[in-house]
């Protein structure tokens, strides 16, 4: 890979904002070499260093940086992420891969009533050079067939599931314009949480008021843009308002509170750990550490398995199991790499391969595996990856979310309801987590809940979910 020109001077900047001191081991500097190498390599330097300013200008804020960003060693030494790599035995290629056309993105999460104040100083920040994207929403099969109705005069309401003959329209003409308008643009809207900073000044015509570009994703790729997601999240707003002092990182491994807590399933309340399948797994493989909270985020979220492999480890949850499994995208390059003998790079160009079903990748890895005599059912497993997406890091972050606010939920369970009945918008109704409150032994008002707000019973049903006393 041909280094820039000005490479030493690249690398000396990198080097001069990291925040984490490299441990004095082979292994963290064989990989930080590597790491640099590519970084180099692909002009992403000053991307990096943008994604430390962004962070030392919100520094006063919480945040959590999730996804594939916590496979690199580079991203842990500057502080963008607190995932070790090396710690977490998580492999680079899953992030950067100089064989991969498409670019790698950061995704920053922060509590939800954070994020517009984070776009608003990275916009004043970049003053005519930022932007959020956009997404285009556009015609699908119903959305087609209501628009081709409206257009030839169809008026008043139309039936969920209508049916052309029913409307005196021209049927033909009808199905015509349904065809014409499928897969075409239909509206403009905000991207989650995507931001752009260009270089030089973006034309105007491209800018609405909203500071909003007229781009989306994938138009952004095309033009070798890299892009932050700023993204608003729940469980950190529940988290940091039951404990501000504390981050992810400094929950313990182990603890018997929570860990009894996580075995019986009691984890109501814990955004994005609360659903029921989470909550059945919980109790199937009764956790004993983060690690395995950790685990059962990349087996429930996503669905990292089809629906019977799924059941299989409710029922067979044994460690050698797990060994055995791809769990992880990152599971499935480690086998990729050391069934045909090649880097982690080449080995994740195969996993997309399966995960996108490029069926001439596939047979080349197939030649590749020679005469193995496990061929068929490899083969079949790794066509498993289409059905799901996260790789370890993204897990290693919500799993540790998911503990934390467990933790809590242990130590400290008045703070932990009141921030839940503040700001969880999980699995189920407001009004469940208000029962559950009760019946966990709290008055409601102690755990600061305005009641002199809520004096009609209609209103309360309609935006709450329920009605009724304290």
């Amino acid at each position: 890979m041909k280094l820039p020109d000005n490479a030493q001077a690249q690398c000396e900047q990198l080097l001069k904002q990291f925040r984490r001191q490299i441990p004095d081991d082979v292994v963290y500097k064989d990989r930080l070499i590597e790491e640099i190498e590519i970084i180099l390599g692909l002009r992403f330097t000053e991307y990096f260093l943008q994604i430390r300013e962004i962070l030392d200008m919100t520094n006063d804020l919480p945040h959590m940086t999730r996804g594939s960003a916590g496979s690199s060693l580079v991203c842990w030494a500057l502080g963008i992420t607190d995932v070790d790599p090396i710690k977490w035995d998580i492999p680079l290629s899953r992030f950067l891969n100089p064989h991969r056309d498409d670019l790698p993105d950061i995704d920053i999460d922060y509590p939800h009533w954070a994020q517009s104040i984070v776009m608003d100083r990275i916009f004043k920040r970049w003053p005519g050079k930022s932007a959020r994207i956009s997404n285009y929403v556009t015609f699908k099969e119903k959305s087609a067939k209501r628009e081709a109705a409206r257009r030839l005069g169809a008026t008043g309401r139309l039936p969920r599931n209508f049916k052309y003959d029913d409307l005196d329209i021209d049927i033909g003409e009808a199905i015509r314009i349904e065809k014409k308008l499928l897969g075409k643009k239909r509206a403009i809207s905000k991207h989650c949480g995507g931001i752009l900073v260009f270089k030089h000044n973006l034309p105007k015509s491209l800018i609405n008021a909203d500071n909003q570009i007229l781009l989306d994703k994938h138009e952004v790729e095309d033009l070798e843009h890299l892009k932050v997601d700023v993204l608003a999240n729940r469980g950190l707003s529940q988290l940091y308002e039951i404990e501000p002092n504390m981050g992810l990182e400094d929950y313990p491994d182990y603890d018997e509170d929570t860990i009894r807590l996580l075995c019986k399933g009691d984890v109501l309340g814990v955004t994005q750990g609360e659903s029921p399948a989470m909550r059945r797994l919980f109790r199937a493989i009764q956790p004993k550490s983060r690690s395995d909270c950790v685990f059962a985020t990349a087996l429930i979220r996503p669905v990292a398995t089809t629906g019977r492999q799924k059941a299989s480890f409710f029922h067979d949850w044994t460690e050698k199991r797990l060994e055995e499994s791809i769990v992880y995208e990152d599971d499935a390059i480690k086998k990729i790499s050391k069934l045909i003998g090649c880097d982690i790079y080449e080995a994740d160009m195969y996993r997309r391969a399966f995960a996108k079903k490029n069926e001439e990748k596939v047979y080349e890895f197939m030649h590749r595996m020679g005469t193995h005599p496990n061929k068929g059912e490899i083969v079949d497993e790794l066509y498993q990856l289409g059905n799901f997406g996260l790789c370890r890091a993204h897990a290693v972050n919500l799993g540790r979310l998911i503990w934390a606010l467990a933790y809590q939920k242990a130590h400290n369970p008045k703070a932990f309801w009141a921030a839940c009945l503040k700001h969880c918008e999980g699995s189920y109704r407001r009004w469940v987590y208000k029962c559950e409150a009760k019946r966990a032994g709290w008055d409601l008002r102690d755990l600061g809940y305005n009641y002199s707000l809520l004096n009609d019973p209609i209103y309360e049903y309609r935006k709450y979910g329920w009605w009724g006393d304290a």
